[in-house]
């Protein structure tokens, strides 16, 4: 009988064997060394590996080479802090009236600020025009009625005086700047020129200080009015009175029309809005006077 044909063996498959590693630049081999799937085995290049201890010491040191930098940085900060601060001299203000001559605490010009203006800004209002300016420093001189009164009684140290004449010549005013040891004590010194000027007859705060080409005097003095100057350190108040220039009585109006008291005092409120303007004006002039100074 035919024997039976064989059936075919699969062929058994073997895997393949890593070889040698190949010579640099040699061509590759498949079973080598590089074979996808193959064992990774690093080269050992002879060099001593890194610790945790080194890792530590390299953090260490660059965290405290930061904590340096930033520490550094901060002082140079510092430094340049303090060389733009500026120290209040606060005897300069106290004594303001001393270290400053006459010209600068009594301006040539004067008027209303824009309310607008920074510090630093020219001085460029206008609208009153200095035209005389007294030698004299006495409280009791320059000073009278009620206000001058109240000021000795707080201690006047000084009272300086100019008389400024507005820009249509029809209007004189004197204004004192009142100095006293403690600033506390000027800081209502306008109020009490308020509530005088309300009388039926005001005895006015301000002596009138005389000036070539005007009839200014006591006797035509209508208004007055006051203010603070407004920092801390300084002690000083300003205070002003005006009047007609050419000699004119307010105030006095002929019967029927001033029959009344009320009637009378009408009259007189331009003078002393006129009074209380300009006292303001000088006032806010020696607040930003202060900061500049350098005694």
């Amino acid at each position: 009988m035919p024997q039976p044909w064989p059936h075919p063996q699969p062929p058994q498959q073997q895997s393949p064997q890593p070889g040698p590693w190949p010579a640099p630049g040699g061509p590759y081999e498949p079973g080598g060394p590089y074979e996808p799937g193959g064992p990774y085995e690093p080269e050992d290049d002879g060099r001593p590996r890194r610790g945790a201890g080194r890792v530590f010491g390299g953090v260490l040191c660059g965290g405290l080479g930061l904590v340096l930098l930033l520490g550094g940085g901060a002082v140079v900060a510092k430094a340049v802090s303090n060389s733009h601060q500026e120290i209040r001299n606060t005897e300069y203000a106290r004594n303001l009236w001393r270290n400053e001559p006459a010209e600068a605490l009594f301006p040539a010009a004067l008027g209303l600020q824009d309310p607008e203006k920074r510090q630093g800004d020219p001085n460029t209002e206008r609208g009153w025009t200095r035209v005389a300016i007294s030698p004299e420093t006495s409280c009791a001189k320059a000073l009278s009625g009620a206000v001058a009164k109240e000021a000795a009684r707080r201690g006047c140290v000084a009272a300086l005086r100019a008389t400024y004449v507005d820009d249509t010549g029809g209007t004189a005013a004197t204004i004192a700047i009142v100095v006293f040891r403690d600033p506390k004590v000027a800081l209502d010194l306008g109020d009490l020129v308020h509530d005088k000027g309300d009388a039926d007859r005001p005895d006015q705060a301000v002596h009138a200080l005389a000036a070539p080409g005007i009839a200014w005097s006591d006797a035509v003095r209508a208004g007055s009015g006051g203010d603070k100057v407004l920092d801390v350190y300084a002690p000083c108040a300003v205070v002003a009175s005006a009047g007609p220039a050419d000699g004119r009585k307010a105030g006095r109006l002929p019967q029927p029309w001033g029959r009344r008291s009320y009637q009378q005092r009408m009259d007189r409120e331009p003078w002393n809005a006129v009074a209380e303007g300009l006292a303001e004006s000088l006032a806010w002039r020696l607040t930003d006077l202060i900061p500049q100074g350098k005694a």
